[in-house]
């Protein structure tokens, strides 16, 4: 439970970080909207997507809370999935509309951690 509770905190704390540099930076949350700028500051500077990050916290942290033994099952299945629908896609859009500049912040940060 302790451990549910600080992931539950944490990810409160890492996505609301996270979305107010969108909201700073004046660039869209969804690929293929107005994507203003490359943000490499805050959770960016630790990972390429800390809003995954965050969700798949969110995931153990309820799985831990309720206690259920499945979710925990099926978090490599969030993992794969997100990877997979959304990370790819958006790395791909990224490396399109930012080039060079997105290759070295991919160079420099790590995907997930």
């Amino acid at each position: 439970m302790p451990l549910g509770g600080a992931l539950l905190a944490a990810f409160v704390v890492w996505n609301g970080w996270s979305l107010w540099l969108f909201a700073r930076h004046e660039t869209g949350l969804l690929p293929g909207g107005a994507t203003m700028s490359l943000i490499e500051e805050g959770p960016y500077r630790l990972s390429r997507n800390p809003l995954y990050v965050g969700l798949l916290a969110l995931h153990l942290a309820i799985a831990l809370l309720v206690p259920s033994v499945w979710a925990v099952v099926a978090l490599p299945v969030s993992w794969f999935l997100l990877w997979w629908g959304a990370v790819r896609p958006e790395e791909r859009f990224l490396r399109d509309r930012f080039g060079e500049e997105y290759d070295a912040y991919a160079r420099r940060v790590r995907r997930w951690l």
